[in-house]
This record gives C-alpha cells, structure tokens and sequence, in this order.
C-alpha cells in the first residue's frame, strides 16, 4: 500500500526492496520504479533521498549507505527485529553527510486523523484508486495456517480470514 499512495501522491522514483523477482514484478505493477534486493543491492540511483524500511532488522544499516546528503531513512515497521545495537554507530559514521534516521509508529497519529486518512483511502478504494493485495482468502479455522504463512514469509499482501 505504501507503494500505491507513494505513486498516488506524484512521488518521484519510488524505490522498493524485496526478497524475489516475483515479489519486485509485483511491486513494480503497483507503482515501484526500482527494485533492490533486501541488502540494497540492485540498479537504480545511487542515493535516495528518503528510505522507508517496514522491515527492520539487521540489514537496516546496509541501507545508510544508499542515502543522499541529508537524506532521511525511517523505519515504519520492525517484524524483522530491531536493528543491531551498533547500528547507531554506522549512522553517526556518516555524519557528514547530515543523514538522518527517524522511526514512524501510527501510536503517534491522533485518533481522528488516522480516521480521517483511512476514510479517504477508503475512498480513494471504493473510486478504484487504491487497489488491496489480498494474497489468499482463508477460513477462520485455518487462522494458524495464515499465521505460519506469514511468518514463513510466503506471503505478499495480505490474507483475509472468514467466518
């Protein structure tokens, strides 16, 4: 989703790391224009200008590296686990490059603008804007099973369980 409002709002190069090719053909359908692996690695610019990473994890620092002067990487998510403890380290290493690094926890919207941002993203749904990715549709008895999936990292999107 991130990818579509990214592409929504007329951002420029929108760049995406991923695990596979097939996950980067997917992500380039919903409005990517460059595909990295999870290291960072891949083509596309050098630099960019901000990194959003939902993914947390011991590779957060690898991506320091593929800041701009004063370029910003934010982490929106830690299902990967928390950055290495010298992960401060290899930020201030790069400290005359002014690069920042900053956390985003929805924890912190008000109440009624998170309503109010999701009411239009709804919106934008319904209008046919904004597209979910629903990887499978599931029982709710098979609730561990999607569970598993997700965790084994099998899935892309998300999985909608049912009564």
């Amino acid at each position: 989703m991130a990818v579509q409002l990214a592409a929504a709002a007329g951002t420029g190069t929108i760049a995406v790391t991923t695990s596979s090719p097939e996950r980067g053909k997917r992500l380039r359908e919903l409005g990517a224009s460059v595909v990295l692996d999870r290291s960072g690695a891949g083509n596309g610019p050098d630099e960019f200008d901000v990194i959003l990473d939902v993914i947390g994890g011991p590779a957060l620092p690898s991506f320091l590296d593929r800041l701009a002067g004063n370029g910003r990487l934010v982490a929106a998510g830690v299902v990967g686990g928390l950055p290495p403890a010298d992960f401060g380290m290899a930020l201030m290493r790069s400290f005359r490059r002014s690069r920042a690094f900053a956390t985003f926890s929805l924890d912190t919207v008000p109440v009624a603008e998170r309503n109010r941002v999701r009411a239009a993203q709804l919106a934008a749904a319904a209008r046919g804007e904004l597209r979910p990715v629903v990887h499978d549709v599931l029982p709710l008895t098979a609730a561990a099973d999607a569970h598993r999936r997700m965790d084994a990292g099998e899935v892309f999107g998300r999985i909608v369980l049912t009564p």
